[in-house]
């Protein structure tokens, strides 16, 4: 029997190739983010262990905070300790290093690099010690408060040569420096697509830090003793006071590379699950083949009983030709992979960040992760058709059809309605305030009961949708129609895939369009002012505070504010000291920082109890729900621990709603104004005068703007469109993700309709020998196509819209978010799936016309 399976799969090379595509489109996205994971790990390891290859040691603070969406931020290093650091026996050299804030300006007046989502752009040291990260390719290095040197990349793309005046903006504002060198970074002309600005030590600390510090000081030892031992001597000089540690330079470097590894796992995790949900919903399609062609092989499989076959034979043999599909589907999947991740690259340095080339990194274990999820999904899919096709009785050799029953309607109704009631309970359940892993079930009962009840609602369904189809197209419309509900297990199968795209796509499309409604409403009534100038620092760089105070002195406006946000540590003195790790006590909170003097009437920070102005450097507004749990009132005394490391003794002074403070607690600026770390503003709110001209004040601001190269100056309305299309971003995304899902749903209708036009290619002869044209059957092929798509559109699209009113309400805190229905877009989905039915019954459709009415007429 296994012999005689191998034969059957090689003899069917088309259907092969057929249900291979599902398995192909899955495993090779999969595979793809699994070979550019491991490239880019291997890069960075190659990058790193060759940037740190002259540091033997690594002094730097040992106060930090952890952030909130990962990553740390580490207290500044007084450069005061370099010299004793240089006097430690085994020691070389020794040298500052800085990497913060700066922007270079181009000659053309924009800032070169992207804001907030691209590479960073840092301003750091350029040293003539040998411990330094960067060596000169061109030039020399700067000296003096008036020079720079660029990385290679920078320069070439700002078209800047030595000599030239290069324009840079960091904490201090914006200055203009002589280029005096080139530098590159290891082997590369920038390590992942970042600019450099680099200056001498001294005009480093002041102009990107604070006079004094540095972030740490790189060491080179003399060999003489082991990096352990050498470590051990820096922090013996070192006094215990100064809160400073001492690294190998295997430890930095197996740090960073850490560091970079979290970073890109997080980015490769959410495409490799997107992979799966892709990989499942291929499994619709897979499984779908098997159950056509197990129908249409009833004759054969009945012989196999006839001449004595067990039912297990018969369904191993087609577990058998599904193993073998899988297999190759798989390593083709990942073949093709291998060129996807190469895309992925290409996309990535099209967009600026360069990724240095060290050769593709194939790792054993991904080609077995991809074959593994290539092969079970595929025979998980085929499990039920084989079992089925085993249970074949030996007279059904006599039959001349193909059948694919729905089974018992009257079970399979009973079991898609309790899925569906169970489904529904624990949607209502969270719309009223159940947890949300009971929304996430009830979600995946009411998906279940709908995929379930899928054979028993597709017949009304399809001739309902396909009443106006008959009408318009005549004869070649009412067959379409009919054959669409002919097999309504078949055609159920084949919309699955499209219902669960469509249904998805809708409730997200939902949830965004309730979101932005809420934001636009909100920031409407909060932001008074006229002119907002923004900046999508995403955490890192901002409006520097001068620049803020600069636009506040400008004729014609009557007030601007700014508002940033920076981390602090929040220690509540009563509370009784956590027992989790020394790691865990160090994670920071984000903070909301204000100008109080001048936020009020300018934005609305929705204060729900207090006095903004009585704030002060001490003062501290906490989010109202927050300090319900955690037991603060008015007067709370609470203990702020910037990264520095210094203590602010605070007070809660008011409370706030959360709506629009960005943040669950609220500071002054003045808290942060003696720190060594720079805090900067993420937005500049502006109130024209009355007497002024809007037009002349913007251009003002804008000339202001324009000097730094940061922002983005937008009138009151624009601020709050854009506001409200930050949910577009995330939508976008998961639009680009379930792509791949939908593609993958084409090909399962058109596999579908090629296995039904073999299956009734005998019909089709036959109506074309009583006179039916070609054009006839392409539009009958077409229309059924069209039918089963919208089948699976228009289901999704009601499911989606009841998700959405479930989800929304869900997650709205205490109904502050409605449900609002996007018409336009929802109209867009049906008529996207109304497309992509009949760009799938193209090839199909063209097939049909190729039956040799003869032969097919002959077909027994």
């Amino acid at each position: 029997m296994f012999r005689l399976a191998v034969k059957m799969t090689v003899a069917r090379t088309g259907r092969l190739i057929l249900t291979s595509l599902a398995i192909i489109l899955g495993t090779a996205f999969l595979s793809g983010t699994f070979v550019f994971r491991d490239t880019i790990n291997q890069t960075f390891d190659r990058l790193f262990a060759d940037v740190f290859r002259d540091v033997d040691a690594y002094v730097r603070s040992t106060t930090f905070l952890e952030l909130d969406f990962g990553g740390e931020q580490r207290a500044a290093t007084p450069i005061s300790v370099l010299e004793a650091v240089r006097r430690v026996d085994g020691v070389t050299s020794a040298t500052g290093d800085i990497q913060a804030f700066a922007r270079v300006i181009g000659k053309d007046g924009e800032p070169l690099g992207s804001e907030g989502n691209g590479p960073p752009t840092f301003g750091g040291i350029a040293s003539a010690d040998s411990a330094g990260l960067w060596s000169i390719t061109d030039g020399r290095l700067p000296l003096g408060s008036n020079e720079v040197i660029l990385d290679k990349a920078t320069a070439e793309n700002g078209k800047f040569v030595v000599g030239d005046r290069v324009r840079v903006v960091a904490v201090r504002g914006a200055r203009e420096f002589t280029l005096v060198g080139i530098a590159s970074y290891g082997d590369i002309s920038s390590p992942g697509g970042a600019t450099f600005a680099l200056f001498e030590q001294p005009t480093a600390s002041e102009f990107l830090l604070q006079p004094g510090f540095v972030d740490a000081i790189l060491v080179e030892g003399d060999d003489s003793v082991s990096d352990e031992v050498l470590a051990q001597r820096i922090d013996d000089q070192l006094a215990d006071d100064l809160k400073l540690e001492t690294l190998t330079g295997a430890e930095i470097t197996a740090e960073v590379q850490g560091q970079i590894k979290d970073v890109l796992n997080i980015f490769s995790t959410f495409l490799i699950v997107f992979s799966y949900i892709a990989l499942g919903i291929g499994s619709f399609v897979i499984y779908n083949v098997f159950s056509i062609t197990a129908a249409q092989r009833l004759r054969e499989n009945a012989l196999l009983r006839a001449i004595g076959a067990s039912r297990r034979q018969v369904s191993r043999a087609l577990l058998v030709e599904s193993t073998a599909m899988g297999v190759i589907g798989s390593v083709i999947g990942f073949g093709i992979g291998i060129l996807l991740s190469q895309l992925l690259s290409a996309l990535l340095k099209a967009t600026g960040f360069e990724v240095p080339s060290q050769g593709l990194a194939i790792a054993p274990a991904s080609f077995v992760n991809t074959l593994i999820a290539g092969v079970v999904v595929t025979v998980l899919a085929a499990w039920f058709p084989a079992r089925r096709a085993g249970r074949v009785p030996p007279l059904a050799a006599l039959r001349d059809t193909a059948l694919d029953t729905a089974g018992k309607i009257s079970r399979r109704v009973i079991i898609g309605l309790v899925l569906l009631v169970a489904g529904g309970v624990g949607m209502i359940a969270a719309m009223n305030d159940a947890p949300v892993q009971v929304l996430g079930l009830g979600v995946l009962g009411v998906f279940s009961g709908i995929l379930v009840l899928g054979p028993a609602i597709a017949r009304p369904v399809a001739l309902f949708i396909g009443v106006p189809v008959a009408r318009l197209r005549g004869v070649s419309g009412a067959m379409a129609r009919q054959n669409a509900a002919r097999n309504p297990k078949r055609t159920s199968r084949t919309a699955a895939p499209v219902l669960l795209g469509v249904a998805l796509v809708t409730a997200f499309t939902a949830l965004a369009a309730s979101i932005r409604s809420e934001i636009r409403d909100t920031f409407g009534d909060a932001f008074s002012g006229d002119i907002a100038l923004t900046v999508d620092a995403q955490g890192f760089g901002g409006i520097p505070l001068s620049t803020t105070d600069q636009i506040a002195q400008l004729a014609g406006v009557e007030q601007a504010t700014g508002v940033g946000f920076t981390s602090v540590r929040i220690v509540d003195p009563n509370e009784a000291p956590s027992t989790t790790s020394a790691a865990t006590n160090q994670r920071g909170v984000f903070v909301q920082t204000i100008n109080p003097s001048s936020i009020s009437n300018l934005f609305d920070l929705g204060v729900t109890d207090g006095d903004v102005t009585s704030m002060g450097s001490d003062g501290i507004f906490v989010n109202a729900e927050r300090a319900t749990e955690k037991g603060w009132g008015i007067g709370t005394r609470l203990q702020i621990i910037r990264v520095d490391g210094a203590i602010i003794d605070a007070e809660v002074r008011g409370f706030v709603s959360g709506d629009t403070s960005f943040a669950n607690y609220v500071v002054s600026r003045e808290m942060f104004a003696d720190a060594p770390t720079p805090i900067f503003d993420a937005f500049v709110y502006i109130k024209v005068a009355p007497d002024a001209s809007k037009d002349d004040v913007k251009e003002r601001i804008a000339a202001i703007s324009s000097d730094v190269g940061i922002g983005t100056l937008q009138t009151k309305e624009e601020f709050i469109d854009d506001q409200a299309a930050q949910i577009n971003q995330v939508l976008a995304l998961i639009y680009g993700l379930l792509f791949l899902s939908i593609i993958i749903a084409i090909v399962g209708i058109v596999i579908t309709l090629l296995l039904s036009v073999f299956e009734r290619r005998r019909e089709i002869g036959l109506l074309r020998a009583v006179g039916m044209t070609k054009s006839q059957v392409r539009t009958t092929v077409r229309w059924e196509s069209v039918i089963t798509s919208l089948l699976g559109a228009v289901t999704g699209v009601v499911l989606g819209i009841v998700m959405g009113v479930v989800v929304v309400a869900a997650l709205s805190d205490g109904g502050d978010v409605s449900f609002r229905l996007p018409v336009v877009e929802t109209v867009w989905i049906v008529i996207i799936s109304f497309v992509l039915g009949v760009v799938a019954a193209i090839y199909p459709a063209w097939r049909a016309t190729r039956v040799n009415i003869v032969e097919a007429i002959a077909t027994t």
